[in-house]
C-alpha cells in the first residue's frame, strides 16, 4: 500500500492549520481532516494577542520571543496567500487596559516602569471628565494602561485563506468524521479507514481541541473544558482606534461592529447560548460603556475551548504508542502561541528538534 501523505493532521483549527502550513513548507506531504465545525473554539475565537496577562500584571510565556514577530509571521502568510485586502486577518491594534479599581492602577503603573516592561506598557492617567468627551469613549476614574504591542487575529478568515492556499498546493482537506475505531496503528505505519478507501500515513497528529476528552491515546492528559461566549455588537460611535479591555473584552471590526465576550462557564460543552448569560454580560459592559453608546447585539454565540491545568499546551509523541502526536491546549493565547510552536513542531516533527521542554506530554502528566 502506497502512502497517502506522511503526515496525517487531525484537526483544522489555528493548531492544526497553522502546523500545516508549516509542515507543507518545508517539503511535507501533509493530510487535514476536520468536520469544519462553524462552532469550535478556533472558528469562534476573538483572535485578541496581547502580550501581557493581567493577572500580576506579567508578561505571557515567552513574550519577548513573540511579539513583536508575530505580527511579522501573519504577514508572510498573508502575502503567500497572495489575499486581497477584504481578506485581511492580522491588525496591529493597541490595548486600553481599563482599570477597575485603586489597586489595579497602582500594580500596572509599577509594572509599566520596570526595565522589560516599558515598551509594553504607557500609564494613562485617571480623568474625571466624561469618558465620551475623551479619545478612547470610556470613562477612566482610575485611569488605564495602554498596551503597545497588541492586537487581533481574524481567527476565521485565516482559517478560510489558509485552506484554500493549500488546497491549491494539492494538500488534501478530508470533512469526514475521524471515528478513532477506523485507524488501524502498527509499529511502522498508521491506516485510516476512509469511507471505502485505506489511507496510508507515517505520522498521525491530533489537533482536537475538546475532542481530546474522547481521544482513547490522550484522554488522560489534565484537559477540561471553559464555555465562552462571543457577541457580535453594533456601536454607534464608539472610538474604534483600540482594543477595550477590562475582564471583559472589546475588538473593533469596523463599521461601528465590536466583538466581545467573556469565559466563565467551567466544564461547559455546550454551544446553545443562554439568554440570561447574555443580560449578565450586558450589565457588566454598562459599568464602563456610557449610555449614551447603544450596545446593539446582532449575534450571540457560544463555544467550549479547551482549558490545560497546567498551563502550558501539549506537544509531542504519545509514550508508549510510536508515530502518535498531539498539539493541543494553546488556549486564550492561540493565535500568538502558534507563530513560535508550529515552526517549532514542525522541524521536530521533520528533523527532530527538541520541542520546549514544558509542552512534552509524559505517561505521568495525567496523575
Amino acid at each position: 500500500m502506497e502512502v497517502n501523505a506522511e503526515f496525517l493532521i487531525v484537526g483544522a483549527g489555528i493548531a492544526g492549520t497553522s502546523l500545516a502550513l508549516e509542515l507543507h513548507k518545508r517539503g511535507a506531504a501533509v493530510s487535514v481532516v476536520d468536520q469544519f465545525n462553524p462552532l469550535s473554539s478556533s472558528r469562534v475565537a476573538a483572535g485578541m494577542m496581547n502580550p501581557m496577562v493581567p493577572r500580576n500584571v506579567q508578561k505571557a510565556w515567552y513574550c519577548d520571543e513573540i511579539y513583536p514577530s508575530v505580527f511579522d509571521y501573519y504577514e508572510d502568510w498573508q502575502a503567500k496567500f497572495g489575499t486581497d485586502s477584504s481578506a485581511k486577518f492580522i491588525h496591529r491594534i493597541e490595548t486600553l487596559q481599563v482599570h477597575k479599581n485603586e489597586a489595579h492602577t497602582r500594580n500596572w503603573t509599577k509594572r509599566a516602569r520596570q526595565n522589560g516592561f516599558t515598551q509594553h506598557l504607557t500609564p494613562v492617567e485617571p480623568e474625571t471628565i466624561d469618558g465620551a468627551d475623551n479619545e478612547f469613549g470610556v470613562p477612566l476614574p482610575y485611569g488605564a494602561a495602554l498596551c503597545h504591542l497588541s492586537g487581533k487575529l481574524d481567527v476565521s478568515v485565516f482559517l478560510v485563506e489558509a485552506k484554500r492556499y493549500l488546497e491549491s498546493k494539492g494538500v488534501n482537506f478530508h470533512s469526514n468524521t475521524l471515528n478513532y475505531n477506523d485507524l488501524i496503528i502498527s509499529s511502522d505505519e498508521i491506516i485510516w479507514k476512509c469511507d471505502s478507501s485505506l489511507l496510508k500515513f507515517s505520522k498521525i497528529i491530533f489537533a482536537e481541541g475538546v475532542k481530546m476528552l474522547d481521544n482513547p491515546w490522550f484522554s488522560y492528559l489534565p484537559l477540561t473544558v471553559t464555555g465562552g461566549d462571543l457577541i457580535k455588537f453594533r456601536i454607534e460611535g464608539l472610538p474604534h482606534r483600540y482594543i477595550l479591555k477590562r475582564k471583559e473584552w472589546l475588538v473593533p471590526l469596523g463599521n461601528d461592529l465590536w466583538i466581545g465576550g467573556s469565559t466563565f462557564h467551567s466544564g461547559s460543552l455546550s454551544t446553545e447560548p443562554d439568554e440570561k448569560d447574555l443580560n449578565e454580560l450586558m450589565e457588566i459592559y454598562r459599568e464602563w460603556i456610557p449610555s449614551k453608546y447603544t450596545l446593539e447585539v446582532v449575534e450571540h454565540k457560544r463555544a467550549p475551548r479547551p482549558t490545560i491545568n497546567t498551563h502550558r499546551p501539549f506537544m509531542g509523541e504519545h509514550p508508549t504508542q510510536k508515530d502518535v502526536y498531539i498539539y493541543n491546549g494553546l488556549g486564550s493565547k492561540g493565535s500568538s502561541l502558534v507563530s513560535m510552536l508550529s515552526p517549532l513542531y514542525a522541524d521536530h516533527l521533520i528533523n527532530g528538534t527538541a520541542l520546549l521542554p514544558e509542552v512534552v506530554i509524559s505517561a505521568d502528566l495525567g496523575t
